[in-house]
Formats: C-alpha cells, structure tokens, sequence
C-alpha cells in the first residue's frame, strides 16, 4: 500500500467544508465521526479545520483524519470501507 502522501492530498479548508456539507453532515457530526472529543471540544476541533488559511485560527486537518472522514463518507477519490466477512470458527478438516 502507498504511503498516506501518495493517496491522498492535504485539502484546502474549502474542500474540507464542501465535503462535509456533501455528506450532509454539520460540523459536530462530522467531527464526531473521526474525533473522541465530544461537545463544544469536538465542534471547535472541526471548526479551525474549515477556516481559512492564514487566519489565526486555522489549523490543517492531519491527513490521517482527512483520509478516515473520506473514508468513513464514501467520499475517498480510490478507496471504499467494506465489511469484512465473519471467520468460521469450525476447522474444515476431518
């Protein structure tokens, strides 16, 4: 597998806020998703994501969080989640 700089680009803070609102998701849901904070923690974690670039409060969203809410809303440009199956926990031998 390619290394997380190979599949995917750090986005603008427009692109963050686009993709959120595509999977119709407000900014404490989304931060819910890929975040343990909760409440106003979780909201402000998301919010400095979405501001612009250069503003004091603006901080870019780590890739690996990027990659998992693409991931986590069907909205990764190469990859999709599936279900793994369930094991058999019988032994085919015998």
């Amino acid at each position: 597998m390619k290394p997380i700089s190979e599949r995917i680009a750090p986005p603008a803070p427009q692109d963050v806020r686009a993709t959120r609102k595509a999977a119709g998701l407000t900014q404490a849901q989304a931060a819910a998703l890929v975040s343990p904070a909760q409440g106003k923690s979780a909201y402000r974690a998301w919010q400095v994501y979405e501001v612009e670039a250069g503003q004091p409060d603006h901080r870019a969203i780590p890739l690996p969080t990027w990659e998992l809410f693409l991931l986590l809303t069907g909205q990764h440009p190469t990859m999709k989640l599936t279900k793994k199956r369930a094991l058999s926990t019988s032994n085919s031998e015998g």
